[in-house]
């Protein structure tokens, strides 16, 4: 009878340790499941919905000092970007559509940001890839990029007129961004 009760015990344990390893391995892929959704690009900025902070630049241009103060009022896009990155030449072809839009709207413009950079080069880049029109703003040493807590480049930053940042986009913009992102926002919806 003995004998009999720890067989019975060691079929019951080998069920037990069955059912954790089955729900182990559950979880397992329910956590994988649920990362396939996230995007890796994505950070979260701490700064959203609170306010921008100011700054005043050299252009790139060498015309007045870009400040982000000066478009109070308006809707800004403040995309940070440099001639060393990469994924920055994807994006340009779209700011350079987008810049066209801003044209025709009254209270949307767009400021860069080139950083870690150099005007020789970021100007090298605009003649290659085209220039937009709007004003650039120079942050070599990145205090402005940092400030506003960027991990790379591209990376843009919607700023209401009261001067609020609403939106942080990591990674380029793409066609098609501005009307499901920007706008709905601009136009009183949330994001």
């Amino acid at each position: 009878m003995t004998h009999r009760f720890f067989k019975d015990k060691g079929t019951n344990m080998n069920g037990i340790w069955k059912i954790i390893l089955l729900g182990a391995v559950l979880a397992i892929l329910i956590l994988f499941a649920l990362g396939l959704n996230n995007d890796p690009r994505n950070i979260p900025s701490p700064l959203v919905n609170r306010p921008a902070t100011n700054f005043t630049a050299p252009a790139l241009d060498g015309g007045p000092p870009v400040s982000l103060e000066f478009y109070r009022g308006k809707w800004v896009l403040v995309n940070f970007w440099g001639s060393w990155c990469i994924s920055c030449i994807s994006e340009h072809p779209y700011l350079l559509e987008l810049a066209n839009k801003a044209k025709m709207r009254k209270d949307f413009v767009i400021i860069g940001v080139d950083f870690r950079d150099t005007p020789e080069a970021a100007k090298a880049f605009l003649a290659r890839h085209g220039n937009p029109g709007y004003k650039q703003a120079m942050d070599p040493e990145q205090k402005i990029a940092i400030d506003w807590g960027v991990y790379g480049a591209p990376e843009s930053y919607l700023v209401d007129p009261m001067g609020t940042i609403r939106m942080k986009h990591t990674g380029p913009l793409f066609p098609g961004w501005f009307e499901m992102r920007a706008l709905p926002l601009m136009e009183g919806g949330e994001r």
